[in-house]
Order: C-alpha cells, then sequence, then structure tokens
C-alpha cells in the first residue's frame, strides 16, 4: 500500500521530524519499515539524511539501488513489474501506456535500476508533484482511459508481490488473467462447451 496523503519536510526540519518523514519514505518505497538487520545496512544512509546531510530526493535515489529494495522488488521481479512498482514508488501512479514502460525498460537494461530511477526522481513531472522536500505519495490525477483509472485503482491497493512478480497490472487485465493473491489465473470461466472437449 502507498501513502494516499503529502507528507512535506520542513527546510530546516527537527531530528524528530525528519524520523517521521525516514518513515514515511519507507512506507512508500519499500511498503513496510526495513527489519532491523535491514536498519543496520541502511544505517549511513539514515544518519545522512536524520542530519540534514541528504535530502529526500538524495535519499529516494540511494535507497532504489540498495541490496533492501533491489532484493525485494527486482531480484525476483521480471523488468515490466519492477518498473511498474517504480513508477508506484517513485511517481505515485502506474505507467501510462507502453511507451512508457519501454523507455524505462531501455534505460534498466542499457543504465541499470539506479539510471532509470534517478529519470524518475529527476523528471520535471516529478519535480512538479513533489519538490525536493515532499516524499512521493498515491495522488489522484487525471485518467487519460478507464483502463489507465483501473490500473492505478489496482496498483495504489496492491501490497508487494500480492499479484506476482511477473505480469504488470497493465498487461494482466488485458490477458483476462486474475493475478490476485500472487497467481495468475483466466479470470473468465470457460463455457461448457469449452470443457467438454
Amino acid at each position: 500500500m502507498s501513502l494516499q496523503e503529502p507528507v512535506t519536510m520542513k527546510q530546516k526540519a527537527s531530528l524528530a521530524e525528519r524520523e517521521g518523514v525516514l518513515q514515511q519514505i519507507y512506507h512508500q518505497v519499500l511498503e513496510r519499515q526495513p527489519y532491523q538487520f535491514e536498519r543496520k545496512k541502511l544505517a549511513g544512509l539514515e544518519k545522512e539524511f536524520i542530519k540534514g546531510k541528504i535530502g529526500i530526493r538524495h535519499f529516494l535515489k540511494s535507497i532504489a539501488v540498495s541490496s533492501i529494495y533491489l532484493e525485494s522488488f527486482y531480484e525476483k521481479s521480471s523488468n515490466v513489474k519492477f518498473i511498474e512498482n517504480a513508477f508506484k514508488h517513485f511517481l505515485g501512479r502506474s505507467p501510462h501506456d507502453e511507451a512508457e514502460i519501454r523507455e524505462c525498460d531501455w534505460l534498466l537494461v542499457e543504465h541499470g535500476v539506479g539510471a532509470m530511477v534517478s529519470a524518475l526522481i529527476d523528471s520535471e513531472e516529478y519535480r512538479k508533484m513533489y519538490g525536493s522536500l515532499t516524499v512521493p505519495y498515491w495522488h489522484p490525477h487525471r485518467y487519460e482511459s478507464p483502463n489507465d483509472y483501473l490500473e492505478n485503482r489496482w496498483l495504489g491497493q496492491e501490497h508487494a508481490g500480492d499479484r506476482g512478480w511477473a505480469i504488470p497490472t497493465l498487461y494482466w487485465h488485458e490477458l483476462h488473467l486474475d493475478c490476485t493473491g500472487g497467481t495468475c489465473r483466466p479470470s473468465w470461466t470457460p463455457s461448457s462447451r469449452v470443457r467438454e472437449s
């Protein structure tokens, strides 16, 4: 599940405020709080963020290439499903169309996860929506089509892995699949004539 409300950090935020923002970043990007052993891996990065040495955007770019994020969302996913999750985590929406997915897939294959996520975070869309002091969140926006609305609705309510790691939302409903619960199966029931043959 993604954040539904904006969380904005003040320019001169206190340590307590920064710690609160850090929890919201984890909620949005990891879809959970890190486990204790993961926190040890993130200790240096967290310390820089809490002390104000790095901002939200830098922290997001760093966590995207961390072993924790990669193990959770990249290593067990297809590239397309990973891209869909990256849009959810860093832009607060699902990809609009296959062209967006192809562009990100090219970046991912040619330049790696860091370059692809940096492209999302450095985008004009990100700057206009979040600036440098707001944590990305699942936000209402104008939908291009009914399918765009449905994809955003499903993805916004999906917890990591709920619909598997291979087929992104953009495709599973077009293929008439129900991927709820992590296993994809036909969403239609064949007629009795088909079952008899």
